[in-house]
């Protein structure tokens, strides 16, 4: 099985190497990824349909908003801090709080009144029907 990476923003590819580095720079800079918080996604394709799995942790069911349109997927939301206290002394803080989105644009056409939504665990599942199912095709080809 080979996994291939689809509908990848055009912002993502300068950023990994930076989100890899290691974490020996934590300690005398301050993170910065809340500058590009966003969920990771697996989006998988069959037949019949797609199926996105994005990680939420910490995100409230009411506060994801979810629009299918144009071939495009976009997820967005909101984290919020529980309790903000000016006068604590962070040693630490790499949680991100803020708004949040993510737009990818799907392999194939799906019908956005079919489309559903799960969320449990900071899971989020989209199961997408595709409008016209795929059926493998093959066919030889000969040679001149």
């Amino acid at each position: 099985m080979s996994l291939m990476r689809r509908g990848r923003d055009w912002w993502d590819w300068p950023f990994e190497s930076i989100r890899n580095l290691p974490s020996i720079f934590d300690i005398n800079f301050p993170s910065f990824t809340g500058l590009f918080s966003r969920p990771r996604v697996d989006i998988i394709e069959s037949e019949t349909e797609i199926i996105a799995t994005a990680e939420l942790p910490g995100v409230d069911k009411k506060d994801i908003e979810i629009n299918v349109y144009d071939n495009i997927l976009e997820i967005k939301g909101q984290t919020s801090v529980d309790e903000e206290k000016e006068d604590k002394n962070y040693y630490i803080r790499e949680r991100y709080y803020g708004s949040f989105a993510r737009r990818i644009e799907l392999p194939a056409e799906v019908d956005p009144e079919r489309t559903t939504a799960k969320f449990e665990n900071g899971i989020l599942k989209i199961t997408m029907p595709k409008l016209h199912p795929s059926k493998p095709k093959k066919r030889r080809i000969d040679i001149e």
